[in-house]
């Protein structure tokens, strides 16, 4: 199997901790905003807002896993 270079582990790195940070983000505001559709746009922040944040932060991490799991069994197949 072809080994991954350095720079291809630090781009996925970044590419990891941005995806994660950005859902955990997104899915902090999304729980804390209140009132959207009534006009109003409050945040209210509490314990689910951060609650939410680490889940979106798991969720970004997680969809990352799944894809280099599907790299590496793609690149073992390919080699076979």
């Amino acid at each position: 199997m072809t080994e991954i270079s350095k720079h291809e582990k630090g781009l996925f790195r970044v590419m990891v901790i941005g995806t994660a940070l950005s859902f955990g983000i997104l899915a902090a505001i999304v729980v804390s905003m209140k009132g959207f559709f009534g006009g109003s746009g409050d945040f209210k922040f509490s314990y689910k807002t951060v609650l939410a944040f680490f889940v979106g932060c798991l969720a970004g991490w997680a969809f990352w896993w799944l894809v280099r799991r599907w790299m590496r069994h793609a690149n073992q197949n390919r080699e076979l």
